[in-house]
């Protein structure tokens, strides 16, 4: 992605949104107060966007939950009620010795925080192996492996010839049977990378492993399959989403590299010429 100025990136927002389809401003009867409040806060929202889409802050934030925060928020909560009972406790009855109430919520404390511990382990080991299940099934399932034999021969190996709806609606239309499952195992595929996406944005799958062992496939498939992908999005949102939410998240991460690595070499530069200055300057 090019480096584009502030202003720039806000006139391509405003432009993506005039695309959309919507009714005019017109038609909501807003009085002159409400005009005003409205546009100052869309300005203000489209200049954010336009800060978060910065060359330097490309990458795509994937939006992966967090289930184990509850248990976290759970422990802390715990914590944090047997300090405040303990302080009750001790304003009230003013006891000689409080040692027994400082131990017990020290107790409490260790476990609670044993607690996490034991359970954040327990966790990410489970995630990790799901994810290695997940990935090394596919190599057992017949179905699997008929799909995608019968996917790269009908449409070939290049990712840059997409596949379009009519392809596949002409596929439907013959009587020969090979073609009626060419056309199937498009949907068969794209549904099982849409069902692996989803377990890593509901953190069921360790996105690490799968980015790892996994990414390639995931890209090549959605950059096939991007025609039929994104009609199928335009008709339902929902279709296909955290697909296209991983492979964004996947190209981000590529441009975010490459932007670093030339901020490195830039300031290994500046580093450099800096401690040459330094140099001269002293023995000057």
């Amino acid at each position: 992605m090019s480096k584009r100025k502030s202003t720039e990136r806000q006139e391509i927002i405003c432009a993506i949104l005039s695309e959309c389809d919507h009714k005019p401003l017109a038609s909501f009867e807003l009085s002159a107060r409400e005009e005003k409040f409205f546009r100052a806060r869309s300005k203000k929202a489209v200049a954010a966007a336009a800060r978060n889409t910065a060359h330097f802050t490309n990458a795509y934030p994937l939006p992966v939950a967090k289930p184990f925060q509850a248990v976290l928020g759970a422990s802390l909560a715990v914590i944090l009620a047997a300090w405040a009972l303990a302080a009750v406790y001790l304003y009230v009855f003013e006891p000689t010795d409080k040692s027994p109430i400082v131990n017990g919520c020290l107790a409490i404390m260790v476990v609670a925080i044993g607690w996490v511990v034991v359970g954040g382990i327990t966790h990410r080991n489970i995630i990790r192996q799901k994810t290695y299940d997940v990935l090394f099934a596919r190599f057992s399932q017949a179905q699997f492996g008929d799909a995608v034999h019968r996917f790269h021969r009908k449409f070939g190996f290049d990712e840059t010839v997409g596949i379009t709806q009519k392809e596949l609606d002409e596929l439907r239309k013959n009587d020969d049977d090979e073609d009626w499952r060419a056309a199937a195992s498009v949907g068969f595929l794209l549904n099982y990378f849409e069902v692996m996406a989803s377990g890593v944005v509901k953190d069921d799958l360790h996105e690490g492993i799968v980015r790892e062992n996994f990414r390639g496939v995931i890209c090549f498939y959605h950059d096939k399959c991007w025609p039929i992908i994104e009609q199928a999005n335009a008709a339902n949102h929902r279709t296909f989403a955290n697909l296209m939410r991983l492979k964004t998240y996947y190209d981000s991460l590529d441009e975010l590299r490459s932007l670093r690595r030339r901020n490195l070499i830039f300031l290994a530069v500046a580093g450099a010429v800096a401690a040459l200055l330094a140099l001269a300057i002293l023995r000057a």
